[in-house]
């Protein structure tokens, strides 16, 4: 054996030894951090593991490389190789898989709700008065065509068109590939009728296309709205205007896949098919989609109102028409020309995302969140929330607060 690579092979523990356990994610990705909070947040409450995982160390500690040589008691990865899942099975290695790229090729997987990251960004997209949207992603790479058709779905319902605009980096030469990427976009965004709104397939792309959109002369927010997935802080934070995202689930990725591995280096026989999807609870909404494309003033002093009051108060239109010159039928008429909805619906939509934003991200009791936006009862609360949404507060909070399980 070479011995540069002993650092690879580590011996199977012996009974009662501490399992060894490899992580793989992408080190250039900050969304992944958090996948190892929730890891140790699993570790700490249930069983104790060695971690292994690629660290850039200035070469002041033994480098580790999880390849298809690393030998321990169970593995989790951000992608692998047909060849490296070969010598995994071979040596009998339980791994989780955390890539939809991945799914179904021979280990079980944990990833986040594509579907929904694509239905979400749509809701917030539709939120600003747009009327024109568009989708940028990789049409060979699954999590995007989710996210993707997902959006184009959402927009569609709202009785808009989606503009898809599909580029396959890996199919472009390495070398000077950043220039093809911008003559890309550059050339894509000059098509797109303004003022319109881009969800991009992730962070980096949404970050790119800020960038290029600053070096051509188009106002961001202004005339382009750009939203991307995983709130990425580096290529969120490094935007002009910072760029808003959809957070990746990555702490209760973590969680899940460490209790998945547990239960596999166990014993327990888990099927290469099995996939857990964890659900997306946040987007962060920065300056990058801090617009409201309305120019009327009427309507959009209305929307203003009611997006600060709504949340704590159950406003009614009259309070709001009377906010402006027109009577409230011509209001009403006027308000739904521009918004494509009536100022009823779009109170109900602010309340009903108070409610949700409610019962995702906090563990408030149904009479708390009640009482904190004037229902007049829990009961109101619930009815409305069952007549909008289908379900039960209590149903909506245990899917989006309890991953699925075995």
């Amino acid at each position: 054996m070479d011995s540069s690579n002993q650092h690879n092979f580590i011996k199977t523990k012996s009974k009662g030894e501490m399992p060894v356990v490899g992580i793989r994610v992408p080190s250039w990705a900050s969304f992944t951090r958090p996948i190892f909070r929730g890891i140790v947040d699993f570790i700490r409450n249930n069983e104790k593991w060695q971690l292994q995982t690629l660290v850039d160390s200035t070469n002041e500690m033994a480098p580790v490389l999880i390849d298809e040589n690393w030998r321990g008691d169970g593995l989790i990865l951000f992608r692998y190789s047909p060849e490296e899942a070969k010598i995994f099975k071979q040596y009998e290695i339980p791994v989780v898989n955390l890539s939809a790229e991945c799914l179904g090729k021979g280990f079980p997987t944990v990833i986040p709700n594509n579907f929904e990251i694509g239905k979400q960004a749509a809701q917030h997209m539709l939120t600003l008065g747009l009327r024109h949207f568009s989708y940028w992603g990789d049409p060979s790479r699954n999590y995007s065509i989710e996210r993707g058709n997902a959006f184009e779905q959402e927009i569609h319902s709202a009785g808009y068109n989606c503009i898809k605009v599909q580029i396959e980096p890996d199919h472009l030469p390495w070398d000077n590939r950043w220039v093809k990427m911008h003559e890309r976009i550059v050339k894509e965004l000059s098509r797109l009728p303004k003022p319109v709104g881009i969800f991009a397939k992730d962070d980096m792309l949404g970050s790119n296309i800020i960038r290029i959109c600053n070096e051509v002369g188009i106002l961001v927010p202004d005339e382009i709205s750009v939203m991307g997935t995983n709130a990425d802080e580096v290529f969120c934070q490094i935007s002009t205007p910072p760029l808003s995202s959809v957070a990746y689930p990555g702490e209760s990725v973590g969680y899940e896949a460490a209790r998945l591995l547990s239960i596999m280096m166990n014993g327990k026989s888990i099927e290469n098919d099995h996939l857990i999807t964890i659900p997306i609870k946040d987007i962060i909404a920065r300056e990058s989609t801090n617009t409201f494309a309305i120019e009327d003033l009427v309507v959009t002093q209305a929307v203003q109102y009611i997006r600060a009051v709504a949340p704590v108060y159950p406003i009614h239109v009259s309070e709001v028409a009377a906010r402006s010159s027109l009577s409230l039928s011509g209001f009403n008429k006027h308000f739904s020309q521009h918004m494509g909805h009536t100022p009823k619906e779009e109170i109900k939509r602010v309340r009903l995302a108070k409610i949700q934003a409610s019962l995702k991200n906090s563990n408030d009791k149904i009479s708390k969140i009640a009482k904190d936006m004037k229902f007049g009862s829990p009961e109101e609360l619930s009815r409305f929330f069952k007549r909008e949404t289908g379900m039960v507060p209590k149903e909506y909070r245990s899917r989006y607060q309890n991953v699925n399980s075995l």
